[in-house]
């Protein structure tokens, strides 16, 4: 199976991915369950942020029996395996985004409206490599969340 799994419409086999994960599950000392699998392939699907009710759903309208539970058990290992990553959360609710083929960015989050912005600036990924390179520090992953108001909030008077 090929998904698309960034906006530059890069087709990826998932068969690796499948498989890579199947190891880490069993490595664990886990059961690789077809749950599981219905639950990573979901969500490598996704473009953008998404939260366990919205998987959930996504998952329901295709006939899926899985339940939040078994969402909620999965995410941990998927952030351990390194295919997602926990964003933000807002109101008492994480999101998550792929990182699988998917440059570093920071995020623009208004405060107001929830509305989201991912910049990918490579000037600011060369400063942060830079640092980590002064420092001797092996970096592994990173996300920057900037909260502020957008225009459309200020400029309706929501500030």
């Amino acid at each position: 199976m090929k998904l698309d799994l960034n906006r530059d419409k890069v087709m990826i086999d998932i068969s690796e991915i499948l498989e890579n994960f199947r190891a880490f599950i069993k490595s664990k000392g886990l059961k690789y369950t077809p749950e599981r699998e219905e639950i990573l392939i979901e969500i490598l699907k996704y473009k953008d942020h998404f939260d366990v009710d919205e998987l959930h759903m996504e998952l329901k309208k295709k006939g899926s029996k899985i339940s939040k539970a078994s969402i909620y058990r999965t995410l941990p290992l998927l952030i351990e395996a390194g295919y997602i990553q926990e964003v933000y959360k807002q109101e008492g609710r994480a999101y998550y985004e792929v990182v699988i083929n998917k440059l570093p960015h920071l995020h623009f989050i208004c405060i107001k409206c929830k509305k989201v912005e991912e910049i990918i600036d490579p000037k600011l990924i060369e400063l942060i490599q830079e640092h980590a390179k002064k420092k001797e520090f092996h970096l592994l992953s990173y996300h920057l969340e900037i909260f502020g108001t957008c225009l459309e909030c200020r400029k309706g008077g929501m500030v």
